[in-house]
């Protein structure tokens, strides 16, 4: 975890399945992050939001999930997280029912909060209705000496009166000078979007599972990246569940990790497309990288497993390729065939299980954004695209040509480059391809949306004062 973090007041809350943990904590954090479900262990991994008050709050999976219901590997990881999570907080809410009273489960979660030495807030959730003081009364038997709150998250009962308990005298955040570089890590499931996670936290810090589906909300967690000039840069990676097309969607819950995965998409600097080595590029991968560059997200492709590659070649399960520079020669030729639209994408091949080129992650993160923030000068940007046209003139439509009277980028992170022009109509496709192509490759930049916009027989003079 980064300095910012763990310097910033954790507030946890947990309890057994389906109390509502998940619905109290969109209220407190003001978002819909956590998917909240009827069903029983939809949360698994911590869910983490940081708030503006400079508190950090944590939603946990359900302790006590049902064995019958639950496969045991599933079970174990969300405990293990649930412990992370509580080493973490500063604060843990004990949340529990208030419609159906203490369980033996809130009891076992109980002695176990106490045996940890927490400051520990039971908050009876459900209170739909009636004195929410005497609901109160709910949690005495379990002992605890902090004040207990009654709410209804659902109907935002009580929010107000508990926010103001647990976020009082605050700590002040040192937020340092560097600012945080975010991550998401996208891609279908199981291929290994949550072991780079871990291996690039050096934590378990996401549940890893062989059970596609394991992780459904966006998952994030912050380190401090030591790149090779010794510099240090905060980061973040978000870590979202596996997209499959609507129509393969088995579950609500499937189709609302989904609206979580792209959201997070949506707030992120980079977007890591992770591909299995095995099985290559999909047509819904495709999708994916169409949509992060609609977004105006920096994008780079991650082919994981690359380990089992290695041992395919050496193996002789792959006779057509003598040794594995050729395979990985011929794999990445493929790919940039099949990402023709999208030309010099940073295609990188790791393996998280062995951990071999991981690191090439968080340099390639800082690549991007560099490269997505740079500033092209009007002159060089001019004479490119003057030399571009002179080279391979456009096509004349009924006689007119395509003119370029002048070209200026507008914007960063995504670049912009508006294009003052005779006529856009008379631009053919392929020629705007052509062009967006050369400028990525001498500007290198390669995995950074470009926007070309245009503005037809502009005033004389009206670009003179623009600035990016």
């Amino acid at each position: 975890m980064s300095e910012e973090s763990r310097k910033r007041f954790c507030v946890a809350l947990v309890g057994r399945p389906n109390v509502g943990k998940s619905r109290l904590f969109n209220r407190l954090s003001g978002t819909r992050t956590s998917i909240v479900h009827d069903r029983p262990g939809v949360t698994r991994d911590i869910v983490a939001v940081d708030l503006a008050n400079g508190a950090t709050l944590l939603d946990t999976g359900g302790l006590g999930l049902n064995d019958g219901e639950t496969p045991a590997e599933l079970r174990i990881a969300v405990e293990e997280q649930v412990d992370f999570a509580i080493a973490m907080a500063d604060r843990i809410l004990l949340v529990l029912d208030g419609k159906c009273g203490l369980l033996p489960q809130d009891l076992e979660i109980a002695m176990l909060l106490r045996q940890k030495g927490k400051c520990v807030t039971p908050v009876v959730n459900k209170v739909d209705s009636g004195d929410l003081e005497n609901a109160a009364y709910v949690a005495a038997p379990l002992g605890f000496t902090e004040k207990t709150f009654a709410i209804s998250a659902e109907h935002n009962r009580g929010i107000d009166c508990l926010e103001a308990e647990i976020f009082k005298n605050l700590p002040e955040l040192n937020n340092g000078t560097e600012s945080l570089l975010s991550m998401a890590f996208m891609g279908a499931p199981n291929v290994g979007k949550s072991s780079l996670a871990n291996a690039l936290l050096g934590a378990r810090r996401m549940i890893v599972s062989a059970t596609a589906g394991t992780t459904r909300d966006a998952v994030s967690g912050d380190f401090t990246f030591i790149a090779e000039d010794g510099g240090q840069y905060p980061m973040r990676i978000v870590d979202t569940a596996g997209l499959r097309a609507e129509g393969k969607m088995n579950s609500s819950v499937e189709y609302f990790a989904s609206v979580r995965a792209r959201s997070a998409m949506e707030s992120v600097d980079v977007v890591f497309l992770v591909l299995d080595a095995v099985r290559g590029l999909t047509k819904f991968d495709k999708k994916i990288v169409a949509e992060t560059q609609a977004a105006g997200k920096n994008l780079a492709i991650v082919v994981n497993k690359w380990d089992l590659a290695e041992r395919a070649v050496a193996g002789g399960a792959l006779p057509n390729y003598d040794d594995l520079t050729t395979f990985r020669s011929s794999f990445e030729d493929a790919l940039r065939r099949e990402l023709f639209a999208w030309p010099q994408i940073p295609i990188l091949f790791l393996s998280a299980q062995t951990g071999e080129n991981v690191r090439a992650i968080g340099s390639t993160a800082l690549r991007l954004r560099e490269r997505s923030t740079q500033k092209i000068t009007t002159g060089a940007l001019n004479r490119f695209i003057g030399t571009c046209l002179d080279e391979r003139p456009p096509a004349q439509k009924n006689g007119k040509a395509f003119k370029l009277f002048y070209a200026l980028q507008v914007s960063v992170a995504p670049i912009a480059i508006r294009l003052y022009c005779n006529a856009q109509k008379l631009l053919e496709d392929n020629y705007e391809a052509y062009l967006r192509r050369r400028i990525i490759g001498q500007f290198d930049l390669g995995g950074c949306p470009l926007r070309l916009t245009y503005i037809s027989k502009p005033i004389r003079g009206h670009v003179a004062n623009e600035k990016i």
